[in-house]
């Protein structure tokens, strides 16, 4: 693990999304929690956000990819963890959890859900 490490994320961001498999879950939107949290060496002071991430530049890189729409969660969450990999090059760890609220199943489920976890190598 990496000495002095932070801990920065966002729990519980509501998507209403055009994401799903079938054409009238993409039509009607569905309801979705994400739960994103980075890792990274803590550099400096903690008062400028050069030394850190900005969590409302986290929230715009989900809201996004949720925004464009896709046929599986899977693919929005790989292009959020690819995106924050791009922007933050410098993060050692990302995890994301993506909850499908009320899936469209023919039973009483609470959610759904795909978990993302990125670690840089050494």
């Amino acid at each position: 693990m990496i000495p002095n490490t932070r801990k920065l994320g966002l729990e519980g961001v509501k998507f209403n999304a055009p994401v799903g498999y079938f054409e009238e879950e993409r039509i009607l939107k569905n309801d979705f929690l994400v739960d994103i949290y980075v890792v990274f060496e803590a550099n400096g002071k903690t008062e400028s956000l050069h030394n850190t991430i900005d969590y409302t530049h986290l929230y715009q890189i989900c809201e996004h990819f949720f925004k464009m729409g896709a046929m599986l969660i899977e693919t929005v969450g790989q292009n959020i963890l690819d995106e924050i990999k791009q922007n933050y090059p410098f993060v050692e760890l990302i995890c994301i959890k993506i909850n499908k609220l009320n899936p469209p199943v023919k039973a009483e489920i609470k959610n759904s859900f795909i978990e993302l976890t990125y670690q840089k190598e050494k």
